[in-house]
């Protein structure tokens, strides 16, 4: 076995330790809930623009309920 010195196995001790308490922050920052975070909110949708296809789709329909409205 190598001789090792007091401060080489406080050194090690420190950096194993180290690893231990960033994978257990790691795991606790997966593990909390977002919405729970301050500072942290959902990005509000922008309403999309309705495209001239759509508007066709949509006036064709209320055309078509109309007439199924007056002969039904």
């Amino acid at each position: 076995m190598k001789n090792r010195s007091r401060a080489w196995r406080r050194r090690k001790a420190r950096l194993i330790l180290g690893k231990i308490q960033n994978t257990k922050n790691w795991i606790i920052n997966h593990l909390e809930d977002s919405k729970t975070k301050p500072g942290v909110a959902a990005k509000p949708r922008k309403a999309l623009k309705s495209t001239r296809a759509k508007d066709l789709r949509q006036a064709w329909q209320l055309n078509e309920d109309l007439v199924d409205g007056a002969t039904g």
